[in-house]
């Protein structure tokens, strides 16, 4: 029976191939889309998953609070993991992965600058899963100088020769030993690197370290019977025999978490994570989406079908006078579903293949063709395939089956125009949806729009951002700026010790408070030299900028800003006493006074508050900034370049605009833009689609009464007005559920910004007029057909 089912839906669909085609088109968006936002939501999901011992990976996290200050930061000190494991027994091994920040690696006259390159405990890889293709896991990185290297780090430096036992000399002149080879790291982890070097090759204080320094990653695995929570609360025992001695007196306290490795991606708000990290709430909304899409694609064909319904009635009739069932029929119509939903999966899935690259490229993804056969995708594909036969056709298939056969061969149909009716609700749902989508997708847009375009108080324009990478490049630093200055497309030269957009480095200070007395107190500081204000346009309130004319200012001048003035409560910050380190008898460093008030500034990005800062005078710094003009931009780089080999005859010369570097703070947001606004255009195409069966069924459905309109002598401007009124209010119907719960959700999403755009009516009201427009379009084809039609042939068919 099943066979012949499938014989009659296929000549069913190939009888009316164009009413096939509209089905087909809908399904196979809805279905491709759909599998598309699936493919993206299970590479997110799949984040560090592939570690064998995933499960029982922790990062420590360390929430730090003052008196007058809380932050967190995805990093512990050095002694805090070998301590936490020798202190209790719950931990079974420890890694620490140490920044070696960005660094030139040379082989011959081949050098590149590599920025993923970390300095590691040799337990790594019996704690993660990295494929060690080459080389002694256990002892890979026992000595000092001994690196491990991935698979593309070894094509640039060696190409097809065996790395292991050669070596590479960095820009300090360090020899480094390829000791292994591991494959590139997944792209779905929350931590890349390329290069991989013993911990043991650091200086001694720099292994040992300090409960006061900062700035590891520190991974602990647990043993498989401890409960995260219950070992967790034991840390606090750490934290107050080893931090206590240190911070109470400040009154300074650290509490450490533990954050499933599998969790980060998704789930960290983190400052300084080592990677761009993904949001739970896209998951969310994707997934949203991709059942919207779905449920989109299912009203469609559900409209599409019963708009013939006046066609199908005869057809069920005979076969109900000739013996069959209502249940065969059933059958029949959701075999039809069945086939045309099968169609438009195997379209789905050229089309996946198809399209994957541009998919890639427009989300940042590198999804193989692979990725399309994996288990859940193939079971999610059969899903698809169950719920839209079934959900789709299902409505279909039991309207249609109840028709009296009697009446419809006799042509009453049973059936009667309704200003109400189930097809009605299902087109509103389908605009809600629609309407819902855009406005999200708007909001998107005009966020990242005003994060980018809102003042951070600094100038970011045409300003050139360059690197030195050691302290022989930093050393020559003055004669490479003097040169530079000599150019007439350049203005200003400046330097600093950290990089604008990013975070900076924190200290105990001890300030002059309001009353006059001298407390201790966390400050973020960053060191520049004279010109480095000037270089970035940051405008100075009071008092004045550094200068060589105040050659004191290396020693006892520092610049603040207002969030800083704001929290020591001082209405004249200048003048202020401020001395490096702790209040203590032995403390030598000299005391300074604040020489200058700055307006506050975006140094850690728009995603972040801004921070109390204080700046120190220093020349030797790793960061130069050059303010050009706009004119012969290309020109001006090249004289830079010029002169950088000039100074440094063997280091490459390498170059970014700090403009681009900020923007690629709102990347990911504007790469999920993206993703939203194209399936959002689909989602209007699909509804459109629905909206079309729907209009030829009313227009179908009333041809008697057009006809004798305009026997009566109607226009056919007013026919076609009278049925576009009538869809008219399904569209407001629309957008009086669309826009609170659009409303609701997008207040939700930007509340999580520091900095956020206003909901704008506007967004609301051109959203309501797209889908008006592209609605009202859509059934204007079918009204004004049927107004053209001659009213004798209505009457008569009738």
């Amino acid at each position: 029976m099943f066979k012949n089912l499938i014989k009659i839906a296929l000549r069913i669909i190939r009888k009316d191939l164009f009413y096939s085609l509209f089905n087909i088109i809908g399904l196979t968006i809805g279905i491709c889309s759909s599998l598309f936002l699936l493919l993206y939501i299970y590479d997110e999901l799949s984040y560090d998953q592939y570690h064998e011992k995933a499960d029982n990976i922790y990062r420590v996290v360390s929430h730090i609070t003052e008196p007058d200050d809380a932050f967190t930061w995805v990093v512990a000190q050095i002694p805090f993991a070998p301590q936490v494991k020798e202190d209790y027994p719950e931990v079974d091994e420890y890694v620490r992965f140490i920044p070696a920040g960005r660094s030139l690696f040379r082989k011959g006259d081949l050098q590149f600058y590599e920025d993923e390159v970390y300095f590691i405990d040799s337990t790594v890889f019996s704690v993660f899963s990295f494929d060690l293709i080459k080389g002694n896991p256990e002892t890979v990185l026992d000595e000092p100088g001994s690196m491990v290297v991935t698979e593309s780090f070894a094509a640039r430096y060696f190409g097809t020769e065996d790395p292991v036992g050669q070596t590479l000399s960095s820009g300090t002149d360090q020899t480094y030993h390829i000791t292994g080879v591991c494959k590139n790291v997944p792209p779905n982890s929350h931590l890349i690197f390329s290069a991989l070097i013993s911990k043991n090759t650091l200086p001694d204080q720099f292994q040992q370290g300090s409960w006061g320094n900062f700035g590891v990653y520190t991974y602990l695995l647990l043993k498989p019977d401890v409960v995260p929570d219950e070992f967790e609360s034991k840390l606090q025992e750490l934290s107050d025999t080893y931090n206590k001695p240190l911070f109470e007196r400040l009154g300074i306290s650290i509490v450490y978490d533990l954050d499933p490795i599998t969790m980060i991606h998704l789930h960290s708000k983190y400052e300084g994570e080592p990677e761009p990290t993904g949001s739970i709430e896209y998951i969310y909304i994707f997934g949203a989406v991709a059942l919207f899409m779905l449920l989109i694609a299912s009203i469609n064909y559900m409209n599409l079908a019963t708009s013939r319904s006046t066609r199908r009635a005869r057809e069920v009739g005979l076969r109900k006078v000739v013996g069959s069932g209502r249940s065969l029929l059933i059958y029949q119509f959701l075999t039809e579903s069945f086939v045309l939903t099968l169609i438009s999966l195997i379209l789905s899935g050229i089309l996946l293949f198809l399209f994957l690259p541009h998919f890639n490229q427009l989300s940042g993804k590198l999804l193989s063709g692979a990725s399309i056969l994996k288990p859940e995708i193939i079971l999610s594909a059969i899903a698809v395939l169950i719920l839209i036969s079934l959900g789709g056709g299902s409505y279909p298939a039991f309207y249609l089956s109840r028709f009296n056969p009697i009446k419809v061969l006799k042509g009453h149909m049973g059936m009667s125009y309704r200003k109400f009716s189930f097809r009605k609700v299902l087109v509103v749902i389908q605009f809600a949806i629609s309407i819902t989508m855009i406005i999200n997708t708007w909001v998107v847009y005009d966020q990242v729009a005003f994060l980018r375009n809102k003042d951070v108080g600094f100038d970011k324009s045409n300003v050139v951002r360059i690197n030195l990478n050691n302290q022989d490049m930093i050393r020559k630093s003055e004669v490479f700026k003097q040169k530079l200055k000599s150019h007439s497309n350049i203005s200003y030269v400046g330097s600093t010790s950290t990089s604008m957009g990013e975070g900076s480095g924190k200290i105990i200070m001890t300030l002059e408070t309001a009353e006059g007395d001298m407390d201790e107190r966390g400050i973020n500081i960053g060191l520049c030299d004279e010109d480095f204000i000037e270089t970035l346009g940051i405008s100075i309130l009071e008092g004045r900028d550094f200068s060589i004319d105040h050659m004191a200012d290396t020693a006892t001048g520092v610049i603040i800003n207002q969030t800083l003035a704001r929290r020591m409560n001082w209405d004249q910050p200048i003048g202020k006493k401020v001395k490096l380190g702790q209040n203590s008898p032995d403390n030598q460093n000299p005391t300074a006074r604040i020489v200058g008030l700055m307006k506050d500034y975006n140094q850690t990005g728009l995603y972040n508050e801004v921070e109390s800062y204080l700046l120190l005078f220093r020349r030797d710094n790793r960061i130069i900034y050059v303010k050009i003009s706009d004119q012969d931009i290309p020109g001006t780089i090249s004289y830079i370049e010029q002169v950088w080999h000039d100074v440094y005859p063997d280091m490459p010369f390498e170059h970014t605009f700090l403009e681009n570097d900020l923007n690629q703070q709102f990347e990911p947001d504007r790469k999920r833009g993206l993703i939203l606004a194209l399936f959002s255009l689909l989602t209007i195409i699909i509804a459109s689609l629905g909206l079309f069966g729907l209009s030829s069924y009313t227009v179908e459905q009333r041809t008697k009464e057009i006809g004798i309109r305009k026997v009566m002598g109607a226009a056919v401007q007013n026919i076609t007005t009278m049925i576009s009124l009538e869809f008219f209010w399904l569209i407001l119907i629309s957008m009086g559920l669309a826009f609170p719960v659009s409303y609701y959700l997008m207040h939700g999403w930007l509340r999580d910004f520091v900095y956020r755009a206003a909901l704008k009516p506007g967004i609301f009201i051109l959203t309501g007029v797209l889908i008006t427009f592209v609605a009202m379009l859509t059934i204007t084809y079918h009204t004004f057909r049927a107004g053209r039609s001659n009213p004798v042939d209505a009457i008569r068919q009738e």
